[in-house]
């Protein structure tokens, strides 16, 4: 049986590595998540009460609207497999980086 590093390994498309807001329906219940990597066939998204593998849900942001099927989850990121493929250069061009909040949070408490 593969394990989820496998299966996060194991891409057949070019990811782009990115940081944008979207919105995971799942049973008709919106979950916002941070899309953290896009590719044609699929994402990685992070958030908190993610769905489970298996499960059929609809990503949404600027420029997307697909539906897809989560392969893997591990609580706090899940990786979704698009039905049909998008534009990831298109969508990632249509939606503003979220910056760090960490990084931002240290910065302001450096400036004191």
């Amino acid at each position: 049986m593969p394990t989820i590093k496998d299966l996060q390994t194991a891409r057949r498309e070019q990811r782009y590595p990115t940081r944008f807001a979207g919105t995971v329906i799942v049973d008709r219940r919106p979950h916002p998540v941070e899309i953290a990597d896009i590719s044609c066939v699929g994402a990685c998204v992070r958030g908190v009460d993610l769905p489970k593998r298996g499960e059929e849900i609809v990503l949404l942001a600027e420029e997307l609207e697909v539906v897809g099927t989560v392969v893997w989850s591990d609580g706090t990121s899940c990786g979704i497999n698009f039905h049909k493929p998008i534009a990831p250069l298109a969508v990632v061009r249509s939606n503003p980086y979220l910056p760090n909040r960490n990084t931002l949070t240290k910065a302001v408490a450096m400036r004191g």
